[in-house]
């Protein structure tokens, strides 16, 4: 994954410069809106096969509760329906689209209400994985994901991955798709909203172990394509990245706003049963949790002296600016280990000098 550049909302700049103590800057802007979906898809001319899966919940109605789509999928699922709209009207031969929606989850009534709300936005149909809601929902899924599509005998398909941030209900941690991510050895991307482009790059040989999921077998020589994503910054900013696939995008708030639901596909789509091949393990934890609707809670405002009404305005609006954080790049993993941990300690979240121990191996000598 490759920062190319970082900008504020609606305009994007690509730059090099020469070295880090000064030098000559060449920088081109161009514009960059990130509420629409454009023709800057159609760069994608070497791509002949692309599949999209998007991975959908059941969202819930912040004040009457009833079940609805989820705001984060469905702004990932008008993403993907928008890309291949796009590539799909290419004046030249347009390239093969296989869009696939998931769901997992139980059956009910309320969650078939759900999923016809994502049908209504032009889907065929959508693959329903059921699994009762305590189940372990990680294999399954990767194993939907990790299996190839029938045309795709030789790896020459482009695969993404798009979801929301994270689940309106349940646990709603955020860390499925990022672990999804690191057990298919794909790249994982928070905070997209702009899909820009998809392009092809050189092919390469990768090798894998015999049967390890979502990896090409050895000695297989495979197609590589990157997609160009712009990424939310704090205080409105973007960041072009260029992100070689497979990958999976987690989609956030700002994106472009989901289509309406028409009622004539909602009904005429159809909720296919699929069979993942994976044992569903339950969690004896999370049957017993009760949970309740989280509800936001005043923000505590700090204690300001100022003169004037326009300071305390002032001082009662302003957000916070995080200034201190490092981009690192090309640094080995025991650097980026020691970095983070220097960071925990700025923060107070673990003892200065406390965490240093891990690293020389404990008196058992076990590492921890």
């Amino acid at each position: 994954m490759l920062p190319e550049s970082s900008s504020h909302h609606g305009e994007a700049q690509i730059g090099v410069s020469a070295d880090a103590n000064g030098g000559v800057k060449n920088k081109a802007k161009a514009n960059a809106n990130a509420s629409s979906a454009d023709a800057a898809y159609l760069q994608a001319s070497a791509i002949t096969s692309l599949r999209l899966d998007v991975l959908l919940s059941v969202g819930r109605h912040r004040l009457t509760g009833r079940a609805q789509r989820a705001d984060g999928d469905a702004r990932a699922l008008e993403m993907a329906l928008s890309l291949r709209q796009a590539l799909q009207t290419k004046k030249t031969t347009p390239p093969e689209v296989e869009l696939i929606p998931w769901h997992l989850g139980p059956e009910g009534d309320d969650t078939e209400a759900a999923l016809r709300g994502y049908l209504g936005m032009g889907l065929d149909a959508i693959r329903w994985i059921k699994a009762p809601a305590a189940a372990d929902a990680m294999a399954p899924l990767r194993a939907s994901l990790a299996s190839p599509s029938a045309g795709d005998a030789h790896h020459r398909q482009a695969r993404l991955v798009l979801c929301g941030m994270r689940a309106e209900q349940g646990e709603g941690t955020g860390m499925l798709p990022m672990v999804l991510a690191e057990q298919l050895g794909w790249a994982w991307v928070p905070g997209v909203v702009a899909l820009e482009r998809i392009e092809a790059i050189e092919g390469r040989h990768r090798h894998a172990e015999d049967g390890e999921p979502g990896k090409v077998n050895d000695c297989e020589e495979t197609a590589l394509f990157r997609a160009i994503v712009l990424q939310a910054l704090p205080q409105g900013q973007r960041r072009r990245l260029a992100v070689t696939l497979p990958a999976i995008l987690g989609v956030d708030s700002a994106a472009p706003a989901a289509r309406q639901s028409a009622f004539g596909p909602a009904r005429r789509g159809q909720l296919r049963l699929v069979e993942s091949g994976e044992e569903l393990v339950l969690d004896p934890a999370v049957e017993q949790w009760p949970l309740i609707p989280a509800r936001a809670r005043p923000r505590r405002l700090k204690i300001v002296t100022a003169t004037s009404a326009r300071d305390r305005f002032k001082a009662a609006a302003a957000k916070a600016e995080g200034g201190g954080g490092r981009v690192l790049e090309d640094v080995s993993a025991t650097e980026g280990a020691a970095a983070i941990l220097s960071m925990l300690e700025a923060e107070g979240v673990l003892p200065a000098g406390g965490a240093r121990h891990g690293q020389q191996g404990s008196p058992q000598g076990d590492g921890r």
